[in-house]
C-alpha cells in the first residue's frame, strides 16, 4: 500500500508530498482568511472545536495573518488560539501579551509607499502600527477592508513624520483594479520591501499587497516562533491558501494546502486538505492530532 493510500479521509498528497518527514507537530500556524475563515467574519463551529482538541492534545495553535493584533483578537478568543501568533504578514510574533520579534519599515520606506499610493488611482495606502492604522486618503473603495478589520482608520498621513516615531511592521495596498496587482507588487519592490499579495474570500473583488521589511515574511515568523518555544521546525505545521503562504509552507515540517488554494499552493505544500467550505483546517487539525498522538 502507498504512504498516500494511508492518508485520513479527505487528505490527499501535495506537490511535496514525498519529502514529507511526516513528523508529529508540537506546533501549527493557521492563515485566516481562506484557512481559518471563509466569507463569514468568524469561525465555524467546527473550527472551533478541532482548534480545542488540537490543544488538549497538546499542540499549540496560533494565526498567521496579515491582519494587526486588533483585529483578529476576537477570532484568536473565539478559538481560544494559544499562539504565539504570526501577525502584519510575518513583521510581528506574539505570544499573548509578549512582543516576541518585530520587524519595521523605516520613516523613509513609509514615506515612498505613501507617494506611491498618491500618484496611482488603483490603490492606496494603509500604514500600521501595533494597535491602529492610517491611510494615505479616506478612500471609500477600501470601507468593506475596513469592515473586516472591525476598525476605522485613525486618520489620514501625510508623511512618517506624523508618527512621532511610532514603529510601523507593516503597510497594505488594496489592489481596487486586479489588473494592475503585478505593476503595484513591482513598485513596492522597488522601495526595497517584500510585497506579499493576499486575498480574502469576503471581498473578492479587492487583492492586498503588504509592504513589509525585507526579512520579514510568514516563514521567517513561523521559525522565530518555534525557536521561542524551543521546538525543531520538523515539529511544526502550516496551513494557508494564498502566495503570501508560500514562505511559511517552504519551512514548515508539515505543509497543508487549502482545497480552494491555486495550483501553485498545493504544488508548495505536503498534503493538500478540503475546502474552507468544507472546514478544512479541522480536517488538518484532527490529522495532525492523531500522528502526534501515533
Amino acid at each position: 500500500m502507498s504512504a498516500a493510500a494511508t492518508l485520513p479521509a479527505g487528505i490527499r498528497p501535495g506537490g511535496r508530498f514525498d519529502g514529507w518527514a511526516h513528523q508529529p507537530a508540537s506546533y501549527v500556524v493557521c492563515d485566516v482568511d481562506g484557512t481559518l475563515v471563509g466569507p463569514r467574519h468568524d469561525a465555524t463551529d467546527e473550527v472551533v472545536a478541532a482548534v480545542g482538541r488540537a490543544q488538549a492534545a497538546g499542540i499549540r495553535v496560533g494565526v498567521a495573518t496579515g491582519r494587526m493584533r486588533d483585529a483578529v483578537l476576537p477570532l484568536i478568543e473565539q478559538l481560544g488560539a494559544r499562539g504565539p501568533h504570526v501577525l502584519h504578514n510575518g513583521a510581528e510574533v506574539r505570544d499573548d501579551d509578549r512582543l516576541v520579534a518585530s520587524w519595521s519599515l523605516t520613516p523613509e520606506q513609509v514615506d515612498g509607499l505613501l507617494e506611491l499610493g498618491r500618484s496611482r488611482d488603483d490603490t492606496y495606502v494603509e500604514v500600521y502600527t501595533e494597535t491602529g492604522y492610517v491611510v494615505s486618503a479616506m478612500d471609500d473603495r477600501a470601507r468593506v477592508h475596513w469592515d473586516i478589520l472591525g476598525i476605522e482608520p485613525r486618520g489620514v498621513i501625510g508623511s512618517a513624520a506624523d508618527l512621532d516615531g511610532v514603529a510601523v511592521p507593516k503597510a497594505t495596498l488594496p489592489a481596487f483594479d486586479l489588473e494592475t496587482i503585478p505593476v503595484i507588487e513591482a513598485a513596492v519592490r522597488e522601495l526595497g520591501l517584500l510585497a506579499g499579495g493576499a486575498g480574502s474570500p469576503r471581498t473578492p473583488g479587492l487583492f492586498y499587497i503588504n509592504a513589509t521589511h525585507p526579512e520579514a515574511d510568514k516563514g521567517r515568523a513561523l521559525a522565530r516562533a518555534a525557536e521561542h518555544l524551543g521546538i525543531g521546525m520538523d515539529r511544526t505545521a502550516a496551513i494557508g491558501d494564498e502566495v503570501n503562504d508560500l514562505s511559511m509552507l517552504a519551512v514548515a515540517g508539515s505543509a497543508i494546502a487549502m482545497g480552494q488554494a491555486a495550483a501553485t499552493i498545493r504544488e508548495a505544500a505536503h498534503l493538500v486538505v478540503p475546502e474552507v467550505d468544507a472546514h478544512g483546517v479541522a480536517v488538518a487539525l484532527d490529522a495532525l492530532v492523531t500522528w502526534t498522538q501515533g
